[in-house]
């Protein structure tokens, strides 16, 4: 996880100071590393979690010809094959980070790039030959992206907490409140800050010089065609493709790990993991010290042994829980009626804690931010 933000202005250079504001309010995503861009009005930060490419990979990243420029939050999961095809046809990386991918496959084939990526990204890429900047969203809108149009700039960033010292005015927008209130999600564009829109899933939006913005929908589910196949069929070719998946989000240069829960979905992440690698698995699972409260830690430590995992169970009380509510408020930003975010904060916070020395990315089955 990284944090991207930045501003187009319409009156000129972009200070730093305001790229860097805006990149101080993102250092919880990205803890390690920060980095800024600007040119003809464009200006574009980053704040980085390294996850592959640890030495090489600070962002923002450039091509040989200093056209592209790129700052991405999120993971390209088949970046070693588009870099072997890539390089067949000439073109020439500086790094070996996966986020680079997105840059060269967009020099060398345009919007068309968007769909040959597999993973979960937002990221913006400036152009200096047309005098544009690009921000691109995953199929699934897994990784955030806002942005405000404002009548001398358009701000954009990970979270809603970047782009806010940079707005006149914050205000509630309440149609945003009365959706969630009655469908307990936000069911637009529109977030809970007035002005403040997300960046629709499968979306990339085009802005020029002038703050103009093209969107363009590169992916839907509703392009998706139906097939008619039977069980057999079905479940050979999920098989086939949960191997390709864990295969490619294995792919990292730190030790990875898992949140392990006692039901079925956590445990063929396990299962499937277990076979990427000779040594045991980190899993982590979160339960109640409250001998009365129902959790599913048995069940975990269950799995886990048969699994043979190095499994690490935690367990707190209820107010210890519920003391994090400000800070899972905090990060979420966004309105969220997730009840789980509560938790697996927690898990995260004291996971980090006990492996303060051991660096673990963590695989989890529903990364969101």
């Amino acid at each position: 996880m990284c944090g991207i933000a930045g501003i187009v202005s319409r009156s000129g250079a972009v200070a730093e100071s305001a790229l860097a504001s805006m990149a101080a309010r993102l250092t919880h995503r990205g803890p390690e590393d920060t980095g800024f861009y600007s040119a003809n009005g464009f200006g574009i930060a980053h704040a980085r979690l390294a996850i592959i490419d640890i030495a090489g990979g600070h962002q923002p990243i450039f091509d040989a010809d200093k056209r592209y420029a790129i700052v991405c939050n999120g993971e390209i999961y088949n970046f070693p094959e588009l870099r072997a095809e890539l390089e067949a046809l000439g073109r020439r990386f500086s790094c070996d980070s996966d986020s680079e991918i997105a840059l060269q496959a967009f020099a060398q084939w345009g919007a068309e790039s968007f769909k040959r990526l597999h993973g979960m990204f937002a990221f913006a890429l400036y152009d200096h030959a047309t005098r544009e900047l690009w921000l691109v969203r995953d199929r699934l809108g897994i990784k955030p992206l806002y942005y405000a149009v404002l009548p001398d700039r358009i701000l954009f960033g990970s979270e809603l907490k970047a782009l806010l010292p940079q707005m006149p005015n914050v205000e509630i927008d309440e149609s945003a409140l009365a959706q969630y209130v009655q469908n307990q999600y936000s069911t637009g564009e529109n977030t809970i800050v007035r002005g403040i829109r997300r960046v629709p899933a499968g979306h990339a939006l085009r802005i020029d010089a002038n703050l103009g913005i093209e969107r363009q929908r590169w992916w839907s589910a509703l392009d998706v065609q139906p097939r008619r196949i039977d069980e057999r069929e079905a479940l050979q070719e999920w098989e086939t493709l949960i191997a390709q998946v864990m295969r490619e989000h294995v792919r990292s240069d730190v030790p990875y790990g898992l949140f392990l829960s006692g039901g079925v979905d956590s445990a063929v992440l396990l299962a499937q993991l277990q076979q990427h690698q000779s040594t045991p698995v980190r899993t982590f699972s979160i339960g109640w010290a409250e001998a009365q409260m129902r959790d599913e830690l048995d069940d975990a430590g269950m799995i886990a042994r048969h699994f043979g995992a190095q499994h690490t169970p935690i367990r707190l009380s209820r107010q210890q829980v519920f003391q994090r509510l400000p800070r899972a408020t905090w990060a979420a930003d966004d309105l969220m009626r997730d009840y789980a975010c509560l938790p697996t904060l927690a898990l995260s916070g004291v996971r980090r804690a006990r492996c303060a020395s051991e660096p673990v990315r963590v695989v989890s089955r529903n990364d969101r931010r």
